[in-house]
């Protein structure tokens, strides 16, 4: 399989490739009023309309006190509509074989295993985890 491998300040993640559409620049959002504090509002990408995720807050519940971070962005079809998923550096893509991962605990929220790659310890994240969290609080 492969695997997008991306920074969130100073941890590695990753999600197989199989959902990814594009990976692309920064995008201005505009702001959803009340909604929940991962969602960073809607953002138009070539006359797509998409929810714009902050996976920081949503992977670790803290917002940054700047956004330097954030200077990606992975849009990932979706049944619904696509969503846009900030990330930092995207370090690449690479093969993994399934005998590589080591899976998480059960009680692992949004992370369902990690890979070595890169040098680095990647934590492997689905869509539909995130899909989940984003239905459970709306």
């Amino acid at each position: 399989m492969q695997l997008i491998v991306f920074k969130l300040k100073e941890q590695f993640y990753g999600f197989t490739t199989e959902n990814i559409e594009e990976i692309t620049r920064t995008l201005d959002a505009t702001t959803i009023p009340q909604g929940p504090a991962w969602t960073k509002g809607l953002v138009n990408l070539r006359g797509q309309i998409m929810t714009l995720i902050d996976l920081e807050v949503l992977l670790n519940g803290t917002s940054a006190s700047n956004e330097l971070w954030y200077n990606n962005t992975i849009i990932v079809n979706t049944d619904d509509n696509p969503l846009a998923l900030m990330v930092g550096k995207v370090r690449g893509v690479t093969d993994i074989r399934e005998e590589e991962i080591h899976k998480a605990e059960e009680d692992a929220s949004l992370i369902t295993g990690y890979v070595s790659a890169y040098g680095e310890m990647i934590s492997i994240l689905t869509i539909n985890s995130i899909l989940k969290e984003k239905e459970e609080v709306a």
